[in-house]
């Protein structure tokens, strides 16, 4: 993927000073969500986190103030909600990453590769229960807010700049069993535009389904309320399945378009395009698409493989809905399961 930022590292910095004077001379009334899910972190295993948020994180007024158009919009909106405002965000460049992806979909299960360049980039599993929506599982990186293998979440003020992995979700299975998953569009639109709807960056548009849809038709409704934008550089799709039903959503000039399918990659689904980039794409979910539809938690290891990549598969994850639950394979380590319940 490209453009993540790099810019909020200095804001995220100045976030966890915020967080030490706030452990040392009080603070729990206005900050008490925050502290109790920055004392629940924890690691599963090296380079996975998890930790749970209960409460308020901001996520309706973010909507309710028109939501974000980019990154920037976005990590500004972060800055001021964790800090309560006592921080600004200031100026800065932007990181680059090249991306993939895959998902394939049953009516149990719901299973998903993530790929991109592997700078030994560490993941958090989160766990959030709103106070005005659904309960979620998500996967994040803390890489995606400007944060190296350097850093190590901990218990207490420290980790609050982990907090901020919550508005940048980039797979997930809410308390409904609907999941969803954000993947690059390789020969997408990327066509920047405007109108009078509110706006949502890609990750921004994850954690409107998951907090706020119970099914595909619901996430469908939702989304086409909000103008979604490209982020970090690439065009992206969603792809979003319930038990009934899988889609991916996809967008051309701010027009949303949603196609049925039980497999998606990283080419455009509603219209055949011509992209050399894109062919790789089209073979991996020929390759997919072949393999029986998974019926249990083997087949779904089975895709998983079938789609990973040496030094690019960050991630593999088996969302199950009937135990509102996640099964999470890092770096290609199919021995080693981590397993995370709603």
């Amino acid at each position: 993927m490209k453009k993540a930022v790099r810019y909020t590292i200095f804001c995220l910095l100045g976030i966890a000073l915020l967080g030490a004077g706030i452990f040392c001379y009080g603070g729990w009334q206005l900050f008490g969500d925050e502290i109790t899910a920055m004392r629940s972190i924890e690691m599963l295993d090296e380079g996975l986190y998890t930790y749970t948020f209960r409460g308020n994180y901001g996520f309706k007024q973010f909507l309710e103030q028109g939501g974000a158009k980019t990154d920037r919009d976005m990590a500004l909106y972060i800055a001021r909600f964790l800090s309560k405002g006592y921080m600004q965000l200031p100026e800065g460049d932007e990181v680059v990453f090249d991306a993939g992806c895959s998902t394939i979909q049953s009516p149990t299960l719901f299973s998903r590769s993530f790929d991109f360049g592997d700078k030994g980039q560490q993941m958090v599993v989160v766990r959030t229960y709103p106070d005005d929506g659904y309960a979620s599982l998500s996967t994040s990186s803390f890489a995606f807010i400007g944060l190296g293998d350097d850093w190590h979440p901990i218990k207490g003020a420290d980790g609050m700049p982990a907090l901020a992995t919550i508005y940048i979700p980039f797979d997930g299975i809410n308390e409904k069993g609907l999941c969803v998953a954000d993947l690059i569009e390789l020969d997408g639109d990327t066509t920047d535009y405007d109108s009078p709807r509110p706006d949502l960056t890609i990750v921004g548009a994850i954690r409107l389904v998951l907090d706020y849809a119970a099914n595909v038709e619901e996430a469908i409704s939702l989304l086409q309320q909000y103008d979604i934008h490209n982020s970090i550089g690439w065009a992206h799709h969603l792809s979003i399945a319930d038990a009934e039903r899988s889609v991916v959503a996809e967008w051309k000039e701010g027009r949303m378009y949603v196609t049925d399918t039980a497999v998606v990659t990283n080419h455009c689904l509603w219209e055949q395009r011509n992209c050399a980039l894109a062919e790789e794409s089209h073979n991996r979910m020929n390759r997919l698409a072949d393999l029986p539809a998974p019926s249990g938690a083997e087949d779904a290891l089975h895709a998983l493989q079938e789609a990973a990549y040496d030094e690019w598969t960050i991630w593999s994850v088996i969302f199950h809905r009937e135990q509102l639950s996640g099964t999470w394979f890092v770096r290609r380590n199919w021995d080693k399961p981590h397993e995370v319940r709603l």
